[in-house]
């Protein structure tokens, strides 16, 4: 009788103690869980913003872990006033044009090396040729031509920057508008209203100087932009408001898929400002009017056909109220490789010597950082 209780009361204690040990295995694994998520959560974040004052051009290169950065005047570094014409990115490289006395001059700066190669006045812009834009890469520059020789006429003019000597190629003739341009891998993307409303798109081979594949939308304006995967994006609506999402093997010029979304979200023509990833949209969400903001960051799942807009009002209503600012924010811009939303902001009534800065918010709405500048922010380098 003695044994058997012992026994007993041996196997619960056993049973007992196989709970607990299970009870600490499932906590010291949900401790783990947490710290990998707050870790995930702590990843310092490394941040190049270019802006503006009322006089100079800056860099400034943030880090998240000390809430610090490095400022560089790029106006006295490059020799660029705050009123240049584009600024482009390919890769680690800027690139800024600027127009003064009728000439075109670009200065560059890479990223990683600091090094700077500067072109001063190497095109005479005239008044017979109406130029649109300018876009570079490593071998030539491309100015997007609306009106060569006082017609109205689409052309490139390629400029070699070896021996700076130029050429025009005739793309077609009597466009009526002429939109921003999207370079990837040696393909320049040209979307263009033609003379009789129809809206089009080129592919332009810039190894080979030739139109690789043209496209033709009619009356419904395409917007577009280049996948992470390299595919090109071609957003329409037709007629009755409908939503349709084509993608196009730039590569190989073969369509991948076109589907309807569910989605009513107008674009602009031409290039938009967004990321597509993972069937995942992060774009700036046009607000209806009247409303304390205009756009905010919103992601659009291209598969299940939902949208979430995040609550940047509240991040800014908190800040406002938490840190006595004024944050007024002008523009967005999403970072695929951070897989954050950067917010340039003004501060109107701030110091005079913070006159904007920044916010960085999660795709899932968390405010990561927020930084007051010395200038306003107006590029996010991807």
């Amino acid at each position: 009788m003695v044994i058997n209780i012992i026994r007993f009361r041996g196997r619960v204690i056993l049973k007992r103690f196989r709970v607990f040990f299970v009870f600490i295995v499932v906590l010291l694994t949900a401790c783990n869980k947490d710290e990998v998520e707050n870790q995930s959560i702590d990843e310092v974040i490394n941040l190049t913003v270019i802006g503006e004052d009322l006089e100079n051009v800056y860099q400034y290169d943030y880090n998240s872990g000390t809430e610090e950065g490095f400022q560089t005047n790029l106006s006295s570094e490059l020799g660029i006033s705050n009123n240049y014409l584009t600024l482009r990115q390919l890769d680690d490289k800027l690139s800024f044009f600027t127009l003064s006395n009728g000439a075109v001059s670009l200065f560059e700066k890479d990223l990683v090396t600091s090094s700077i190669t500067t072109y001063p006045e190497f095109y005479n812009n005239s008044f017979e040729r109406s130029l649109v834009w300018g876009l570079s890469n490593e071998i030539s520059v491309y100015f997007g031509l609306y009106k060569p020789f006082g017609s109205t006429n689409l052309a490139l003019h390629i400029v070699n920057l070896e021996d700076l000597q130029g050429f025009d190629i005739a793309l077609e003739f009597g466009i009526d508008q002429l939109f921003q341009p999207l370079y990837r891998d040696g393909t320049l993307v040209l979307t263009y209203r033609s003379g009789n409303g129809d809206y089009k798109i080129i592919l332009f081979d810039t190894e080979k100087d030739v139109i690789a594949k043209t496209f033709e939308f009619g009356s419904s304006n395409p917007s577009i932009l280049i996948t992470e995967e390299g595919n090109l994006a071609i957003f329409t609506q037709n007629d009755n408001e409908n939503s349709f999402l084509e993608l196009f093997d730039m590569i190989n010029l073969i369509r991948i898929s076109k589907n309807e979304l569910q989605f009513d979200q107008p674009f602009p023509t031409g290039p938009i400002n967004g990321k597509l990833k993972d069937n995942k949209l992060f774009y700036e969400y046009t607000y209806p009017q009247p409303f304390s903001l205009v756009r905010g960051p919103a992601i659009f799942d291209t598969s299940t056909g939902s949208n979430t807009v995040l609550d940047l009002l509240g991040i800014v209503e908190k800040l406002n109220r938490e840190k006595d600012m004024d944050i007024q924010p002008i523009i967005g811009q999403f970072l695929p490789d951070k897989n954050l939303f950067a917010i340039s902001y003004v501060l109107p009534n701030g110091a005079i010597n913070e006159p904007g800065g920044f916010l960085l918010i999660s795709t899932d709405g968390m405010l990561r950082a927020h930084k007051n500048l010395e200038f306003v922010p107006t590029y996010f380098v991807e």
